[in-house]
């Protein structure tokens, strides 16, 4: 989530001391500049590519995903992020292998998650694009991904990724609440437009197979400062750092996947969500997650019919905000495409065993 108080140099801007107190003192109880700036999701083990620009590509699948997480709902101007993220694999050279498989051709309801490949060679673009907000503050980016995967063992693939994007970082002045109406110098600054606009880079790494999963990411790595119409602050968009590992344990038709999601950022305590997903057939799952600053989160999920898929989380606040921050809400829907059946190679096929018979 976007996060932030504008600490304004006021030796340079002393003709701006109302715009400074309506800053600092409306929206200091909300904003902080030393906790998390970017968005979080409770269903980030679902699909890691959210958060690392190389978790791209697992399968020989395309997959497309919406997700919108809604935050302390009931409370006017909490958190809200709303996600699109696609993904795929490409042939590029004589290198790459088949870089889509077939999926779910017979249409399926409860179908079965793709499965992981390895061993192979894998070229692999993505997007995003995304809105995030909370309070005034809101932050639109969008965002392109290349990554490479190379086996690095006959059971275990590794792929390095970056991700290069373009950000929209705003204050939608009618949810700011004046400490005195009709200040001349706020509605002049509101007439000048209170925008950013900024490139951005992510870039991550990934370790993996069918069972285990290891990848590492930074978010926001070229660190720009918050600058809104030409008034430099005395904040960043600071560097996120995020690993995520899980590991699923496989016995007949029940799974158990245990997951470890940390989060790290300058001058902010590490954040760490501990959970575990029971998997049934592959195709429909229950989790549990506890979030260190003192959220419980549960999770449910299933691939429905024709490569959709469903997940939906709640997060329950333990802590000492448990009153504000009680009902936090998390939907994913999701689609994974394969390559179409050729039904007349088949046929074919089948025809010219026929005749060697």
């Amino acid at each position: 989530m976007v996060q932030l108080v504008l600490y304004i140099n006021i030796d340079k801007m002393r003709n701006y001391t109302k715009f400074i107190s309506l800053i600092i003192i409306n929206c200091m109880i909300v904003f902080s500049s030393i906790s998390q700036q970017e968005y979080q999701f409770a269903n980030t083990v679902n699909n890691p590519y959210l958060l690392n620009p190389a978790a791209g590509g697992l399968s020989d699948i395309m997959h497309f995903e919406a997700s919108t997480r809604m935050q302390w709902v009931g409370y006017d101007g909490g958190p809200n992020t709303v996600l699109i993220s696609g993904n795929s694999q490409l042939k590029i050279g004589k290198t790459s292998g088949k870089p889509l498989s077939e999926f779910n051709v017979r249409n399926e309801k409860l179908f079965q998650n793709p499965e992981i490949t390895i061993a192979k060679r894998k070229h692999v673009i993505g997007g995003k694009i995304w809105n995030d907000a909370i309070g005034p503050f809101s932050k639109t980016s969008i965002q392109a991904s290349y990554a490479y995967h190379l086996p690095l063992t006959r059971k275990l693939n590794f792929g390095l990724g970056i991700g290069l994007g373009y950000s929209n970082f705003r204050i939608n002045d009618s949810k700011v609440i004046l400490s005195q109406q009709n200040d001349d110098v706020y509605d002049q600054f509101q007439g000048n437009t209170a925008t950013q606009n900024l490139g951005d880079a992510q870039a991550g790494f990934v370790v993996y197979n069918e069972k285990l999963f290891l990848g590492i990411s930074g978010t926001q790595v070229l660190n720009s400062k918050v600058e809104l119409n030409q008034i430099v602050t005395g904040n960043n968009f600071n560097r996120h750092f995020f690993m995520i590992a899980k590991y699923k344990i496989t016995s007949g038709d029940i799974a158990i996947e245990p997951s470890i999601v940390t989060k790290m950022t300058e001058n902010s305590p590490v954040s760490i969500d501990l959970g575990t997903r029971l998997l049934y057939k592959n195709s429909s799952w229950f989790g549990v997650q506890f979030r260190t600053n003192n959220s419980l989160i549960f999770q449910v999920g299933a691939n429905l019919i024709k490569n959709f898929y469903m997940s939906y989380a709640f997060e329950q606040s333990i802590g000492k905000i448990r009153t504000a921050g009680s009902s936090t809400h998390e939907i994913q829907l999701g689609f994974y495409m394969g390559k179409n059946r050729n039904i007349d190679k088949e046929l074919k096929d089948k025809s010219k065993e026929t005749e060697k018979l």
